[in-house]
């Protein structure tokens, strides 16, 4: 045992010694890890903050069907619907896109006291009367709005709505750019009356399909489509995966460029280091003494690395706000977002690239090592 800690203390010194060489591989450590457990963090804690509000959204969707697409649906079946067996409660929203000025932003229309409870208020109140609206932080920031201002929407310039609200959202980022109004005025916006974009339909547990079956003989001959959590959830997470594939073939390009810099670093001094080898055998080393020692220094400075790499990673989210990577898993954000952008640092991640990290320093300089360790020592101290 004491001759491992021995062998430790010695790699360390080495390290220490070797000052060049070890700032250069732990720089390429950090270069090649920290993007890594970045865009691991933010996959993560957007994935979580998505499954939170399918978990905690209605249980079935209904909307109509219009060339395999969503489309909007009549509310003269909302009355009919409500009094289904099994049916709590039913929420028809009015859901779309438009510009404010240049920045495109998504407009919910819902009645006052169905609006989610996690929206609150941090400052104003909810609308009450009509032409009032609540809007998101990050486009009341974006366009330095308060309590009192006053818009109209690109293409709707006859109609002006009046702020009373700024509102943030605690299980949702999608909230930060989204404004909410009545579901009479989102109508009228949009040029729609009488129609919901989709009706939220909350039930009793082990109902769903009964109450599809009600609502096939509601709606008769009509095109509807009825999405519940699971099939919303499996939407999500196709889109999801897509984003993330295009981040992996990025990343693995950058990665592969990255390998033959690391390895070349953990070589640094190569000569230098056969000289030592030599000087080792020379006086009674084995080889395997040899390469544990270039073990438990590999183990150190990937150790080092990772760890650095673990900090910048959180000072990248945590301080930077995740710039440059957000864009990969967030559509139509500024370079910089301006709300809170949600992560997880798990110890998976972080484990592996300790692993990785390991592994590209040992490829890069055990083999080097064990032949230099090999050969006659008179050769390798010339």
């Amino acid at each position: 045992m004491n001759k491992h800690i021995n062998l430790l203390l010695l790699a360390t010194e080495n390290l220490l010694r070797h000052r060049a060489k070890t700032i250069v591989v732990c720089l390429c450590i950090i270069a090649i890890l920290a993007p890594f457990i970045t865009a691991i963090a933010i996959s993560e804690g957007i994935r979580s903050q998505s499954q939170i509000s399918v978990e905690e959204g209605a249980d079935l969707y209904l909307t109509f069907d219009e060339f395999g697409r969503n489309a909007a649906i009549p509310l003269k079946y909302l009355d009919e619907i409500k009094k289904t067996f099994g049916v709590t409660k039913v929420v028809p929203r009015v859901i779309g896109r438009g510009f404010l000025q240049n920045k495109i932003t998504v407009i919910v229309g819902i009645k006052k006291d169905d609006i989610p409870e996690s929206i609150s208020c941090v400052s104003g109140r909810i609308f009450e009367n009509p032409n009032e609206v609540v809007v998101g932080y990050e486009l009341a920031n974006h366009f330095h709005l308060h309590a009192g201002d006053q818009f109209s929407m690109r293409g709707q310039q006859r109609k002006t709505f009046t702020v009373v609200g700024i509102f943030t959202s605690d299980s949702s980022i999608w909230g930060a750019s989204m404004i909410f109004m009545s579901f009479k005025d989102a109508g009228e916006l949009f040029g729609k009356q009488d129609v919901a974009t989709d009706m939220q339909i909350y039930t009793l547990p082990g109902h769903n399909s009964e109450i599809a079956t009600d609502l096939y003989d509601i709606l008769q001959n009509e095109p509807y489509r009825i999405q519940d959590k699971h099939m919303v959830e499996v939407y999500f997470k196709k889109g999801f995966m897509l984003k993330e594939g295009v981040f992996s073939a990025l990343y693995i390009v950058a990665f592969a460029l990255g390998i033959p810099a690391i390895l070349v670093a953990s070589g640094f001094g190569l000569s230098e280091r056969k000289k030592e080898i030599g000087i080792m055998k020379a006086t009674g080393w084995n080889t395997l003494e040899v390469l544990e020692l270039i073990s438990f220094e590999q183990v150190l400075i990937s150790l080092l690395g990772a760890t650095i790499a673990i900090i910048v990673s959180i000072l990248w989210v945590r301080v930077f706000n995740g710039i440059f990577l957000a864009q990969f898993f967030i559509a139509e954000i500024s370079l910089l977002p301006q709300f809170t952008l949600p992560a997880r640092f798990l110890p998976l991640p972080c484990f592996l690239s300790f692993f990785f990290a390991f592994i590209l320093t040992m490829v890069g300089s055990v083999y080097s090592s064990w032949k230099a360790s090999t050969i006659p020592p008179v050769i390798s101290m010339k």
